[in-house]
């Protein structure tokens, strides 16, 4: 059989992908062929041609989880790819191997010279309305509970105001590249070393009587900013309701028309810092304690006095943020999670003043990488949530980065635990779960423009697991059948696993079992 070389190198723009992988498994010598399945190479094949038609390129790499044997790979499974939120997996990753899995973020109040002051301690989480619905608790629970813990000591009035102090991070709230477009959204909310309430503000609207302007219920309720406009009540047939964020203020413009209760729509802020304070302060105002006018954000430590009238500590759990990074793709959240990496790294490797940054943030992630023996060298980690398009990773990087996590990281089980769940949770709750394949699937998704991308785990009825990466770049148009090909591909997997005899229960180095009952699989 004769393959066109130029077929070759124009791969990933059009041609069959079949006739490359064939290339590979018809080529391979020497001492480390690859030992490719004609059967898998055709089904992935046949599931991501329409993509390679239509100009796409694609990097594919399948990794069989028992003996890191590579079932099959792209020639171009090595070359950098922009990853979209593939890119938590690493930022995830380095987390759990620096803090560890019992590690709690923290949010410290405390009341110091009649003045309350918030200490940054890096937690993404506080008043996130996810983790705490879970709670049964909302975002303003928070500050049910800051006030109960300031009156019982006898606090009724901070005469000072509030004061929010954060030493923890860099003065670069959002990354210079990401795009003017994407500031307007949650997904492009700023990052600090406070939050609440995912540093956005949420509208919910209410119809009111017809004609008249609809309700509009605010989380926060008052805070620094300011609603313009209004939207009017109208038929249900009619509902359309409209909100926009002004460039570079803390300005939200609604419209529209009304026929039903619809949100909450969440909106970026400007200043996470500013926002808390203003927030905590109106907060303990409707809550009957008098606050002072006075609202400050300082950048440089400062030493809260040992007499202290009360100090109050949030804390979250590393892996709820964790689980919302990968599970729900929360950028916000990885972008904080960056940095925490970054200054973990510098405070061990001896920086004097060390502050979280995205520069650190990568610094940390090619070191963990280089000391679980994978190859950092496609690695740009500009920021840790993917939304920057100067991100690069392989597929051949995430594949084996998911391998070492599943197979010999020590806290691999929390790791996979942090992933969406096909047919079940998260970015990939409406995919891939229909019949046998729900709650099978651990992956991570990813999109942005132009590229959409899957990475993670097939644990199939055999006890066989498959690790699997799949990057799309240079996409026109939609992302949606990009990611209809990508489930098609694990499907073909799923069924190329069918036919593989079954392994036993001492599996994945000896350590399947008690992982897969920590993840709440059911096998047979």
């Amino acid at each position: 059989m004769k393959l066109n070389p130029e077929r070759l190198r124009k791969y990933g723009a059009r041609g069959s992908l079949l006739a490359v992988l064939l290339c590979c498994l018809l080529n391979a010598s020497g001492a480390n062929p690859q030992p490719f399945d004609r059967q898998l190479a055709a089904a992935v094949d046949e599931a991501l041609r329409p993509g390679l038609d239509a100009g796409a390129r694609v990097a594919v790499r399948l990794l069989d989880a028992d003996t890191g044997q590579v079932l099959l790979e792209t020639p171009n499974a090595d070359k950098a790819f922009i990853p979209a939120s593939n890119m938590k997996l690493v930022t995830s990753a380095t987390a759990l191997d620096l803090y560890g899995p019992a590690h709690q973020l923290s949010t410290t109040f405390a009341v110091n010279n009649e003045m309350l002051v918030i200490v940054a301690g890096g937690d993404p989480a506080f008043g996130d309305p996810a983790l705490l619905e879970d709670r049964g608790m909302t975002p303003m629970s928070e500050f049910d509970r800051l006030a109960d813990a300031l009156t019982s000591a006898g606090i009724t009035a901070l005469p000072g105001g509030v004061m929010v102090v954060d030493a923890l991070f860099d003065q670069q709230l959002v990354h210079p590249s990401w795009h003017p477009a994407n500031l307007l959204h949650w997904y492009g909310a700023p990052v600090a070393g406070v939050s609440f309430n995912d540093n956005c503000i949420d509208i919910t609207f209410k119809p009111n009587e017809p004609g008249e302007p609809a309700e509009l219920d605010l989380t926060p309720p008052a805070a620094n900013f300011d609603i313009r406009g209004e939207a009017i009540t109208a038929t249900l047939e009619e509902h359309g309701p409209e909100l926009a964020k002004v460039p570079d203020k803390n300005i939200y413009e609604v419209g529209g028309k009304v026929g039903r209760v619809g949100g909450p729509y969440s909106k970026p802020v400007q200043d996470p810092r500013s926002f808390l304070a203003s927030a905590t302060a109106a907060a303990l105002r409707d809550r009957g304690l008098k606050v002072g006018p006075g609202l400050s954000v300082r950048t440089e430590p400062f030493e809260i006095s040992n007499t202290a009238a009360c100090t109050h500590v949030v804390k979250t759990p590393l892996l709820d943020v964790l689980g919302r990074v990968n599970t729900n793709s929360q950028n916000m959240m990885a972008e904080a999670v960056s940095k925490l990496n970054g200054l973990a790294y510098d405070e061990a490797t001896g920086v004097k003043k060390p502050r979280g940054s995205w520069e650190a943030g990568h610094r940390a992630a090619v070191d963990f990488l280089r000391r679980t023996d994978i190859d950092p060298a496609t690695l740009v980690a500009a920021d840790g949530s993917g939304l920057s398009r100067d991100n690069r990773v392989s597929a051949a990087l995430i594949s084996d980065l998911l391998l070492q996590m599943l197979t010999r990281h020590e806290h691999g089980e929390h790791f996979v635990g942090t992933m969406a769940i096909s047919g079940v949770r998260g970015s990939v709750r409406n995919r891939m779960g229909d019949g046998t394949m729900k709650g099978r699937v651990y992956a991570k998704t990813g999109t942005i423009r132009g590229v959409s991308a899957l990475s993670g785990y097939v644990f199939h009825d055999s006890g066989r697991v498959v690790v699997f990466s799949i990057l799309h770049n240079d996409i026109q148009g939609s992302a949606t059948p990009y990611r209809h090909q990508q489930d098609a591909a694990v499907a073909a997997i799923w069924q190329w696993l069918d036919a593989q005899p079954a392994l036993g229960r001492e599996r994945l180095n000896g350590r399947s079992p008690q992982l897969l009952e920590s993840l709440e699989v059911v096998w047979p």
